[in-house]
């Protein structure tokens, strides 16, 4: 017959036929076959046939449905996809941030110990609160100390069990190896502590038994009342003491807590508590912070894992995610808390928990009550209390246990997961088991030949190219913005990252995924559906390799569950699609239906991961002083969209191609007009405001006589974001005031320390060169004036004593740099004397030094130094620098500095510091 059709196994064999009309390659490709039309379909021939018949029919034929045309779904409907997928995130922030319902004292009994009430722990947030900031050294933080010392006093005295209080003053030093490591003296750094005794109690010779201790710190940065951090925590713990002690039947360990003194100072409070003779007995901790104000604290460090396990066993809502930890360690997130201290110096192991999300208002004068979410401080009670409780009754906690680590998540605050990292290895490689168990059953599937694994090879090649171009997309579209428009907008509305990042990805990377199948689909013959699982099974492929090359990193264990999870998960759902695919005949909708319905759960996880990790980053990256914040966010944000986006990968495949560009031409156009809109990245009224370091300062430098030879004064503006300098400039010419300024500091920081310019802590070092100076009148003097004068010094043979007279203020920071040829080997520190970095290839000694509580007048610091002098038995030793800051003082500012800080905008929030900087030599 000449028009019959004639199939053949391969291109070449239609080729060689005698009749080329009607030759196709088998399986067939039915988007090349010709398209009749009157020819009766299956239910015009059968109209009355049950769907279970209908069903039964479909499985019967055992796959033979495989290589049949599959309709697409009209391309239009994969906008209506991409749409349900963002309400779905939104429904997972929404799932996420439910709080309890917060109780009423008249909601319990007033000697209820198993419940908190949300009423009480209010009052105590105010209470310990005040209306000021309490800046360690000043004498509003002396007044809350002796508030906070009177709450847990009548705690004490109304409870049921024994409760010991103390008012703890201590004085000390020790040698911080973070970034950008310092000695850190405190004088009378004040902890309020109280222990509620349980049945390991004292022992006779006054040594106390097993303890938990937990911790929150009551003191606050500048200009911040610091209701988040960290008075939701010390609310929560009072209140939980509160209840606690109302018990008829004691614990089995103490609890000792912790009201820290001292914490913004930086971590002195933490480190002096371990001079207490209650720290003899701890054996764990729950250190308690916050870098946001609301939401579920979470779990991001743990060395402890016992308190995970009674985490677990008590928390109704937990939240726990060890990927914090990696980004904490990695020193991604530039922050640290207490729980360093007691690691490192007190061999105190344990979890540390913070507040993460709306970080916005961390540091800020926002950190206020009227922004905390009702039901906030009710989930921190409850965690507490239950934790707590649970903890302080297991037999295992009456000892220490060495440092281990952990791999831990929640999924979406229900339930968490955690494992030893040698357990969670097991499950990675479980995981890459898994997917690889899934590739063979679609190579089964398909047929166990080369050509099918030719095609997948293919498929995975498709599957890198589309994360390719879209990862490249985004990057264009990125640098465009920058050059552009404004950096930051997300600051003030986070869920542009969405419009700004995840559509130019996905929306680049739909498209190159549907260019490369339409070449390799004219070559396989594979229908739709096939060509989806195909498409699916290589995204597990690449994961799977993005997983073993991670499990050779051991510093990637705690983050590495951010893709062996969803892998896992994928590749058992795989399973059963791919089984119901080859059982059942699906169309396009039922195909895709099914793949949404099933990858729901991981979907959900990964979407709940791309939010915690965007509320932290965001507002973290717009302090951090990049140039190019957004280049930051956009990388992380892309690969956040292509994890989230790998449990679905494929499915795009169910839709035709035929006016697929028109479809997401429109997306793409109305993320391209939200990209090139210079929306302001800062707003008051939010808020989201721009952070500012203003230092008004007076530089002086004295020669080896004595002798002054120079004075600058002004105000130093720190660079904290990429507008800093450009926001400033701009306010002072928008009001008119004209003052001479400076940019460029490079040549100064080549010829003096720290740039000669005034530095409160090291980690600001690494912005001075890019400040602004405005040079105005300078600070108001203190009283006596900040100095620092040589008392003494005495050689024996090289080695000389130098004896040196400090005055000034509460919060100070010493600079040393012994000449050529000196060496610097002891000081009267308890710290060992090590240089804490290199400055013109000599050693840089760093003293940060604080008066912790409020004294009048401050008593003059006097130290001393031994240098081996060598050949310099004459002339210069030693470079010497001390910055005096006075933290908050602004009832002693200058009339000049008030009125140009006053005629800044809103959306500055600006920390002024007044800094005396004196530049010695010795």
């Amino acid at each position: 017959m000449s028009n019959s059709l004639l199939f053949c196994q391969s291109l070449e064999q239609c080729k060689a036929a005698t009749n080329k009309s009607y030759c196709y390659k088998y399986p067939l490709d039915y988007d090349i076959l010709p398209k009749y039309t009157g020819v009766p379909t299956d239910d015009e021939i059968k109209p009355k046939e049950k769907p279970w018949q209908r069903v039964l029919y479909e499985m019967s034929r055992k796959g033979k449905h495989l290589y049949e045309a599959v309709d697409a779904i009209p391309s239009p409907y994969i906008v209506l996809l991409l749409g349900a997928y963002f309400l779905l995130g939104y429904l997972t922030q929404l799932v996420e941030d439910e709080l309890p319902t917060p109780l009423r004292d008249s909601d319990i009994n007033r000697d209820t110990t198993d419940r908190v009430s949300e009423e009480s722990s209010w009052r105590y947030l105010y209470e310990i609160m005040g209306e000021e900031p309490r800046v360690c050294g000043t004498e509003y933080h002396l007044n809350k100390t002796r508030d906070m010392k009177a709450i847990v006093d009548r705690i004490a005295v109304t409870a049921n069990q024994n409760v010991r209080t103390d008012w703890q003053i201590v004085t000390g030093d020790y040698f911080l190896k973070s970034a950008a490591p310092f000695v850190s003296y405190y004088d009378r750094a004040s902890n309020i502590a109280a222990l509620l005794e349980g049945e390991s109690g004292f022992h006779g010779n006054g040594t106390i038994g097993s303890s938990i201790l937990v911790n929150c710190h009551y003191d606050s940065v500048p200009y911040a009342l610091g209701a988040s951090d960290n008075v939701i925590f010390c609310a929560a713990m009072a209140e939980t003491l509160a209840r606690m002690s109302k018990r008829t039947k004691k614990l089995k360990h103490n609890i000792i807590f912790l009201f820290n003194g001292a914490e913004e100072n930086p971590l002195q409070g933490s480190h002096g508590f371990l001079q207490h003779p209650w720290s003899k007995g701890v054996t764990t901790l729950v250190n308690l912070d916050s870098a946001g104000s609301n939401g579920k604290a979470t779990i991001f460090q743990v060395t402890d894992p016992r308190i995970l396990s009674a985490y677990k066993a008590a928390v109704t809502r937990p939240s726990a995610q060890s990927l914090g930890e990696f980004l904490f360690s990695s020193g991604v997130i530039p922050s640290d808390t207490d729980f360093r201290i007691f690691r490192d110096f007190g061999d105190v192991h344990g979890v540390d928990i913070a507040f993460t999300k709306w970080g916005n208002l961390y540091h800020t004068r926002f950190d206020r009550p009227e922004y905390i979410r009702p039901g906030v401080l009710q989930w921190a009670g409850d965690m507490l209390l239950g934790l707590l409780t649970q903890l302080a009754d297991r037999d295992d906690i009456g000892h220490k246990v060495p440092p281990a680590g952990a791999v831990y998540y929640d999924y979406l605050n229900w339930f968490v997961v955690w494992q030893s990292p040698a357990l969670s290895l097991l499950v990675d490689a479980a995981a890459v088991l898994a997917a690889l168990v899934s590739t063979a059953h679609y190579v089964w599937l398909v047929g166990p030949r080369l050509s099918t694994v030719r095609e997948l090879a293919f498929a995975v090649a498709g599957r890198v190219a589309a994360l390719v171009v879209g990862a490249g997309v985004a990057a264009l579209v990125t640098l465009l913005m920058v050059a552009t428009t404004v950096q930051l907008r997300y600051l003030s509305r986070p869920w542009l990252v969405v419009a700004l990042y995840w559509v130019p990805y996905l929306v680049s990377a739909v498209t190159a995924s549907h260019l490369y199948d339409s070449w390799r689909s004219r070559k396989s013959g594979l229908n739709r559906s096939i060509r989806t699982l195909q498409a699916m099974t290589a995204t597990r492929v690449v994961l799977t390799v993005l997983l073993s090359v991670s499990m050779c990193v051991p510093s990637l264990a705690t983050a590495r569950y951010a893709l062996s999870v969803p892998l896992l998960m994928t590749s058992v759902t795989s399973l059963v699609t791919s089984s119901v695919v080859r059982t059942v005949r699906l169309k396009a909708y039922q195909h895709l239906v099914l793949e949404c319905v099933v990858s729901l759960p991981c979907v959900m996880f990964t979407m709940s991961l791309a939010l915690r990790l965007n509320a932290l980053l965001l507002p973290t990256v717009a302090r951090s002083a990049s140039a190019n914040p957004d280049l930051v966010v956009a990388a992380v944000n892309v690969a956040l969209a292509a994890v989230v986006s790998a449990a679905v990968s494929g499915v795009e495949l169910l839709f035709s191609r035929r006016r697929l560009w028109l479809s997401l031409a429109g997306l793409g156009a109305a993320a391209a007009a939200l990209a090139l809109t210079p929306l302001e990245p800062y707003a008051a009224s939010v808020p989201s405001v721009q952070r500012h370091y203003w230092f008004h300062t007076q530089i002086t430098t004295y020669n080896i006589n004595g002798e002054q030879t120079d004075q600058t004064t002004g105000v130093f503006v720190s660079r904290q974001d990429a507008y800093t300098t450009e926001r400033v400039l701009q306010a002072l010419k928008t009001k008119g005031i004209h003052l001479n300024t400076r940019t460029d500091f490079e040549e100064d920081c080549e010829r003096h320390v720290y740039c000669n310019l005034p530095l409160y802590r090291t980690s600001f070092a690494r912005n001075l060169a890019r400040g602004l100076f405005l040079y105005t009148g300078g600070p108001t003097a203190t009283d006596p004036p900040a100095g620092l004068a040589l008392s003494s010094r005495s050689c024996v043979g090289d080695t000389c004593v130098y004896s040196f007279t400090m005055t000034g203020t509460a919060h100070n920071l010493i600079t040393l740099v012994p000449s050529e040829g000196v060496t610097l080997t002891a000081w009267t520190l308890s710290s060992p004397a090590s240089p804490s970095t290199q400055w013109g290839g000599r050693p840089l000694y760093v003293i940060f030094h604080s008066v912790a509580t409020y004294t009048e007048p401050f008593e003059p610091f006097v130290f001393n130094v031994t240098l081996n002098m060598g050949a310099a038995l004459s002339g210069a030793a030693l470079r010497l620098s001390l910055h005096a800051h006075r933290l908050h003082h602004p009832h002693q500012y200058s009339a000049e500095y008030a009125a140009l800080l006053h005629s800044m905008p809103d959306y500055f929030n600006v920390a002024s510091i007044l800094t005396f900087r004196n530049n010695y030599v010795f």
